[in-house]
């Protein structure tokens, strides 16, 4: 009984441990990319102006932020050419479905 504890207790403390070495990746420590990579986990691609009302962050450290996630090959962005303007589409990548993946599991495992 003691042993199972033990083993249980220590799976959980390297799923913490996974989940802390995740969040310290420094694509993904501000709170604000991470929650930019669940949105377009959830929705594979949005347009810039999507991402602002869903986010809520603000335009510039939005694009700042965006910035440090296609640097690291989380998401792609392009600018495509409409009659309205431009419209800049922000996409996740394979990459950065499987940060989310990984992210999701260690949750769904501490839960």
């Amino acid at each position: 009984m003691d042993a199972s504890r033990d083993n249980s207790q220590s799976e959980r403390n390297n799923k913490l441990e996974e989940l802390n070495t995740i969040l310290n990746e420094p694509a993904l420590k501000a709170t604000a990319r991470l929650s930019i990579l669940i949105t377009l986990a959830l929705n594979t691609k949005l347009t810039f102006t999507e991402l602002l009302t869903i986010t809520s962050i603000g335009k510039g450290s939005l694009s700042n932020h965006i910035e440090k996630l296609a640097s690291n090959g989380l998401v792609n962005v392009r600018t495509v050419l409409r009659s309205s303007g431009p419209r800049v589409i922000v996409e996740i990548t394979e990459k950065g479905m499987a940060a989310y993946r990984k992210y999701s599991e260690i949750l769904r495992y501490l839960i």
